[in-house]
């Protein structure tokens, strides 16, 4: 094999290496990206009744009526891909949330995974 055959090989390992790194983001050593977690805002929060905007990421449309009358929403945004997006979510009943709080959310769950950055850097 020759010299610039290695080059070449090895640049394609390095950055392969470095794509695959890229995949492997962990918020605050808990929060995995590939499990679904982003960094988001809270934007509103209230009861599910309450909350004056809307998203086409609601989980107040797949919740119990009890879960709808005693359980807090916040309106969360988020971007992905360079786009702005929102996401309604109900939030755990331990934690205490702000407007304009920078919190990590699991996309694809309407369980209450919502948690507070501590290192807030979004």
């Amino acid at each position: 094999m020759n010299i610039q055959r290695r080059r070449a090989m090895g640049a394609a390992v390095g950055l392969i290496g470095v794509a695959l790194a890229g995949c492997a983001t962990v918020y605050e050593g808990r929060y995995s990206f590939s499990d679904g977690w982003r960094k988001a805002r809270v934007e509103e929060i209230g009861a599910a009744s309450a909350l004056s905007q809307s998203s086409l990421n609601d989980c107040r449309s797949s919740a119990t009526a009890e879960q709808l009358a005693t359980r807090t929403y916040a309106l969360l945004s988020y971007v992905d891909f360079n786009h702005r997006r929102t996401r309604i979510v109900a939030l755990p009943p331990e934690a205490r949330f702000e407007k304009g709080a920078p919190v990590y959310v699991k996309l694809r769950s309407c369980a209450g995974d919502v948690a507070p950055q501590i290192a807030a850097t979004s």
